[in-house]
């Protein structure tokens, strides 16, 4: 359960740090090559490229987000831990 929430919470961060920093001034590449990195770091650059195609700054955010075929989205890591929770709901 724990490992879930800790996940939801690293990508949360990831993508506030990303979103601020696409907030300051740059060239659309800069841009691009930090989401992309984003990706990189949690492994998911091939997933994203085979769902999405083209690499958006909306696509990445509803993919890290909510995007229920993404394991490692904030959406299906609270869902997981979750069941988790509820599985081991006497023991809590």
């Amino acid at each position: 359960m724990a490992r879930y929430t800790e996940r939801a919470e690293n990508t949360a961060r990831m993508l506030d740090v990303n979103m601020q920093t696409s907030m300051l001034p740059q060239s659309a590449q800069n841009a691009e090559q930090g989401w992309r990195a984003m990706l990189g770091i949690s492994e998911l650059e091939t997933a994203f490229d085979h769902q999405y195609g083209m690499l958006t700054k909306a696509d990445v955010l509803d993919f890290m987000v909510r995007d229920p075929m993404n394991p490692s989205s904030i959406a299906t890591c609270l869902k997981e831990a979750r069941e988790n929770a509820r599985a081991v709901r006497g023991t809590l």
